[in-house]
This record gives C-alpha cells, structure tokens and sequence, in this order.
C-alpha cells in the first residue's frame, strides 16, 4: 500500500477538522470496510481523533463504544463532550454523527461511548502482566493467505500485512472446527508504525474467534454491537501480536476478550467485546 497525499492511510482516513464547541468533521471511507460495513476498529479510531484532539492529557486509557446504526461512507461529525475535567484524568463523552436517511438536514447518531484520557508511567518495580504469548516471531511466521467468499467485501484485509505462527490460527486455513480462538501478528501495510491510534484497529481486525469453533460464519458476520478497549503500555513502531478468545455463545450473543503485544512480550492493550451471532440459528427481530 502506498500514501495518499504523503499520509498514511489511516491517518488520512480519520483525519478531522475543528468545526468549533467539541465538533470535529471528517470523512469515512470504504478502505476499512469488512463484510457489509466500515471495521468497528476504523470507526473507533476515528472517533478516537477527536476525543484526543480535545484532551489536554496525551494517552488514551479506557474506550467504551455502542455501535448503534451502521455509519455509511462520507461525510461524518464526531461531537466530543468533556464529562468530568480533572489534573490526572479526564472523561469524555463522543457521539458519531451523519445525516439522517431522507433528511439531510437532520443528525443521526450513529455511535456513542465514553473515553478515559490521562498519562501513561513508565514501569514501576510492582509491575506485573501475564505471560507473553508463546509464538514465533513475525518473521518465523506465515502471512495469512485470504479466501474471500464470493461477491465478499474485505478491504480491510489490503490495508493490514497479517501472519499465523500456526495454520489453524485462523478458522479459513483450519481443517477442521477447534477451539475458538483466532490472532497473529499484525501491522499496517503502508508501513506506518504503531501507535496508540492503532490498538482499537488491531484489536478489532481478525475474524470473530467463535468462527474456529463454529466453522460457520453468517453473510452478516458477528456484527459488534459493544466494544471496550484498555491501552496499558506506550505502543512501540513494528508488529504487534494480537490474540483472540471466545468463552461463551449462547442466547445469539457471543463475547470475546483480545490481547495486543508487542514484540518484546509487553502487553500493550487488551480489549472485550459482545457481538451479535447470526449463524448460532437464533432469530432476531
């Protein structure tokens, strides 16, 4: 992947605009999209742009979002508004916002959240994580080799250079169904290095986990319906490796918890999400 315009494309695909009173506008773009729609983790970048354009305190900690209507390509507002103000810490409340259908004069809301911003420290001697990931390192790995569906929309796949240490680390190169788990080490494919900007991407860009164990995934997916992302350490340039598990489907609903490391076991981010499940035979209004 090229730039655009000397941008990276993420960059130039969430970039924003002041428009004054916490409204930041912009463009959202079809490059991101997976299935019938926009990548949840695109959509949370670019809400993410505003909320840190308005934030005093440079680190992102906690993002909550309720993906509410599906955004369309174009024209798009984030409204950011500041919760509570303090020395350390600061919320924010942001809603996405694009014309509603038949009235272009009138807004709709399209998604809505919550982000936390403050200052990320440097390690402390009380400092504890989990276990890095046991894998080999991206070079030791296997670029993941996409089967599209037909008439299956996933440019979200040309954006993004992906590799599996094993081949059923992604349900497309399994043979058979096992557990529901999915990840690889992950980076964007113009070459931008990673940032802050890129956890919620990353932790939103493989396919659904259950998928492993399913071996059945619906047309529509396993749409994201709430997704909340934790940043726990300063996210180095280079690849990340993002880990994916699902504990529970039941009901037509299934969750998943992700991790984001980095090349040298840091654990950068880590993410939990409950996303509807079509293809579990539950019927939906």
């Amino acid at each position: 992947m090229g730039r655009l315009g000397g941008q990276y494309e993420l960059d130039a695909d969430t970039q924003l605009s002041p428009l004054g009173g916490g409204r930041y506008a912009g463009d959202l773009v079809e490059r991101w999209n997976v299935g019938i729609g926009m990548n949840g983790g695109y959509l949370a970048a670019f809400c993410l742009r505003g909320v840190t354009a308005a934030s005093e305190l440079p680190d992102p900690l906690s993002m909550t979002i309720h993906y509410l209507t599906r955004p369309m390509p174009g024209r798009a507002e984030v409204q950011v508004t500041p919760m509570r103000v303090g020395r350390g810490h600061a919320t924010y409340r942001f809603e996405l916002l694009q014309a509603a259908p038949g009235d272009a004069a009138a807004s709709e809301i399209r998604l809505t959240g919550l982000v936390l911003t403050g200052r990320l420290r440097e390690a402390g001697p009380l400092d504890f994580s989990p276990p890095a990931p046991d894998v080999p390192g991206p070079e030791q790995s296997s670029a993941v080799r996409r089967v599209s569906a037909p008439n299956e929309s996933v440019s979200l796949w040309s954006r993004l250079d992906t590799r599996i240490a094993r081949s059923d680390d992604i349900f497309f190169h399994r043979a058979e169904p096992g557990d529901a788990r999915t990840g690889g080490w992950t980076r964007l494919a113009d070459g931008r290095p990673a940032d802050a900007l890129c956890v919620p991407l990353f932790l939103d860009c493989w396919p659904p986990a259950v998928f492993s164990r399913t071996m059945r995934p619906d047309e529509a997916g396993a749409p994201t319906l709430e997704l909340t992302v934790h940043w726990r350490n300063r996210v180095p340039p280079g690849w990340l490796y993002a880990r994916f598990v699902t504990h529970l489907l039941a009901g037509g609903y299934v969750e998943e918890s992700g991790e984001l490391w980095s090349e040298d076991g840091v654990l950068v981010g880590h993410s939990r999400q409950l996303a509807r499940y079509a293809g579990s035979g539950a019927s939906f209004g």
